[in-house]
This record gives C-alpha cells, structure tokens and sequence, in this order.
C-alpha cells in the first residue's frame, strides 16, 4: 500500500509530554527585573503549589479541573515581592488542566511549558505522578504512531484528523484493524484525545500487559469551524452540530480510515466513543446510523433538558430491528461527582430500555467532569467493552475491583 497522499505526518509519540514523572516543564520568563516563578510545584507529598508573577495585578484566581464543574475556583495570594501563589493539598496520581485570572483575564501559567489549545481556549497542565507507572504513563513498551491527516469535505472544507496506528501496523499488509472514533469535549480538538487523554499511550500500554486487542483510534475534529461556532448549529435546532459532524464522520472519515488504514468493514469492527459534547455525539450518531457502528458509548453525554429524544434518534424510529440487530453494545456513564450530565444521561438510558435496545447505565463513585475521569472510562471500555465477545457480562465501566489480564 502506498503512502496515502492525504497523510502529512506522522507525530512521534513524544510529541507533547515528556517520558517520566516530569510535573510540568518549566519557562523562562524573568527578564528586566521580573521575578522568576517556579510553577506548578509539585511536592514530595503530592501537594502542588502554583505561582504567578503578577506584581501589578489587583486579583488573582485559580481555576481548573481540581474544581467541580462550574465552580469559580480559588483565590491566589500575593507576596511581597510580586508573587501570587496558591497550594494545594496532596492529590491523587493524574493530569489535571488548570488556567488563572488575572484581573477577569483568564491566561495560562507562563512559567509551564505544557499547555494546550482547544477550539476556545489554552489551558495549563500539571502530571502528579504515582509510586509506579500509571495507565497513561510513557512506558518502555512498544509504541504505535499518530499519524496527522487532512482530507476535504465538500461542505466543511479542509478538515483534520488524527489516526493512532498499534504497534507493528503494516501498511503494506492486507491484515484490518477494528476501528475506535474518539470525540473530544466541548470546547477542546481532535488533539485532545492524544495530548491530554494520552490514549495513545493507554493503548501501548494495554497491549503490552496483553489487556487489549490492537485497535486504530480515529480522532476527528468535533467542531465545524475554529473558534467553534453556535452550538445549536445555524439553524438553532442541531445541537452540538449533531448532522453535519455525523455525515463528516460517516461519508469522509470512515472511507478514509477504512481505504487508507485497513480497518474493518462491518459493525463489529467500528465503535465509537466520546465525551461531554462528543458524547452526546457519539451516541447520537452511533444510534441514528443503525448498522454502521457495533458499540457506542458516551461518557457525561450533554444531552439537554429539553431535548426531545424521539426527535433526535429518529433513525431508532424506521430502524429499531436493525439497530438491534448489530448493537453489540451501547453504554453512557456519568460520575456521581457530575451534576450538570447525571439526570440527563439517565433519562436517554431509560429511552433506550424502553425501545427494548440493551444498555448499560454506569455511575462510577466520584467521577467528575475531567478528561482525568475519561481517561479511566476509555481504558475501561477499551479493556472490556469494545470488541469483546459478551461485553455485558464483563465488570463495567469505573469498577473500583482490579481486572485481570
């Protein structure tokens, strides 16, 4: 198989973060005077002190993942020579995303070089390490490769994807792969997937315990233009763009990943998964296009209130047999640490028990709204969900007991 023309590059799995227990990569920015902030900090008890040199400013706040959502975080304190700052207690091992305001300015920390930019905004990242190497950690094992693909959709224009191949792919072996369409946050990229989740590496990782099957991760740009647009689409009636990015998903992506990078043909080959915006996509796609995806899942899926759900999976309505039929599995998880997706979620699982489609409900103790608590639904699903022969009989999703290899 030649080297398709519409693969620009292929990213090195080291690419954003740094192999080891590296917190954050500092900056230099003290420069006529200006104070020199070490920040984040983390300390030998997993504390984490954050720091801004901000001599001029009124008010500075902290906000990021360490909050529930919607919270407006916490105030930072001023020091005599100019340095804002503010600890936190000890956390678990992860990788949490955080952002100060100063003044009402939201920015990212200047003294850490680990940021990453969404369709909206740049946040900062802080890694807390654990005792041992964590799900997500950059591991000596083999590593697949992130290949960055443009491709045109006659409607939306250029479009950018990003596609992980396992660990010895071959792109001149006739040998398919099934296929996982990861779709990212509100407000965040197809990036995300790979820079933050590091699903990349949870899949190397998984497939070197012998806990997973190799798998292609397709990584789709969920927006339709940067900065995103309306998210009730121009009409005011597509939530979250829900038609245009299924059709893009359906009639350009999956052609592309199937003719350009083997991957399997049928349902039983294609799940699709996503968060928060991308998971109200995820399932909604997954379910309006009856037979063409065999598991779908959504985790803190943002179904609205007022969603009229007949009205959304109308497909489910001429194609309820089918879907049926080739579901192997649908799910939607929301952590009891979440408000704003629980009841919602379970209003669209109640739905689906109704049709007579099985599905599981998940509430995993704590989760919150973090790609931290996505992190762990995705291993989950990847683990002993997706391509699974009985994926309902295995432990679900958030399990606090350990799974065996």
């Amino acid at each position: 198989m030649k080297t398709p023309r519409r693969l620009l590059a292929v990213l090195f799995v080291l690419s954003f973060f740094t192999v080891g227990p590296v917190v954050g990569q500092p900056a230099t920015n003290a420069a006529n005077g200006a104070v020199q902030a070490v920040s984040p900090e983390v300390g030998a008890d997993r504390s984490i002190t954050f720091r801004l040199y901000a001599p001029n400013a009124k008010n500075v706040g902290f906000n990021g993942d360490f909050y529930p959502e919607g919270s407006s975080g916490q105030a930072m304190t001023k020091a005599d020579n100019g340095v804002w700052s503010l600890t936190l207690p000890p956390q678990p091992p992860s990788i949490m995303g955080y952002y100060f305001r100063v003044d009402g300015v939201r920015i990212t920390d200047p003294s850490n070089l680990l940021i990453s930019a969404s369709a909206e905004f740049l946040k900062s990242y802080v890694e807390v390490p654990g005792d041992g190497p964590q799900p997500w950690s950059v591991r000596d094992v083999p590593h697949g490769q992130l290949h960055e693909v443009w491709y045109r959709n006659p409607t939306l224009g250029q479009r950018h994807l990003i596609i992980y191949t396992p660990p010895g792919y071959d792109a001149a072996a006739a040998k398919t792969y099934p296929a996982i369409y990861l779709l990212h946050s509100t407000t965040d990229n197809e990036t995300f997937w790979s820079r933050v989740a590091r699903a990349n590496f949870i899949v190397d990782n998984l497939l070197a315990d012998g806990q997973a099957k190799p798998v292609l991760l397709v990584m789709p740009f969920g927006h339709t233009s940067v900065p995103r647009g309306p998210e009730e689409g121009a009409g005011g009636n597509d939530l979250y763009d829900v038609a245009v990015i299924g059709k893009d998903i359906v009639e350009q992506v999956i052609p592309l990943v199937e003719k350009e990078f083997h991957a399997g043909k049928t349902s039983k080959d294609r799940a699709i998964f996503g968060v928060t915006m991308g998971g109200y996509q995820a399932v909604t796609i997954g379910m309006n296009y009856a037979g063409t995806f065999g598991y779908v899942a959504g985790a803190s899926s943002n179904f609205r209130t007022n969603t009229n759900l007949a009205a959304n999976f109308t497909a489910l309505g001429t194609k309820l047999d089918l879907a049926k039929r080739d579901l192997r599995y649908v799910a939607l998880m929301t952590g009891t640490g979440e408000a704003g997706s629980y009841a919602q979620s379970r209003r669209v699982t109640e739905y689906f028990t109704g049709l007579g489609l099985r599905n599981e409900w998940m509430t995993p103790p704590g989760g919150q709204h973090t790609w931290q608590s996505w992190r762990g639904f995705f291993r989950d699903l990847v683990t002993r969900k997706f391509f699974a022969d009985d994926p309902y009989a295995a432990a679900p999703v958030g399990a606090a007991q350990p799974v065996k290899p």
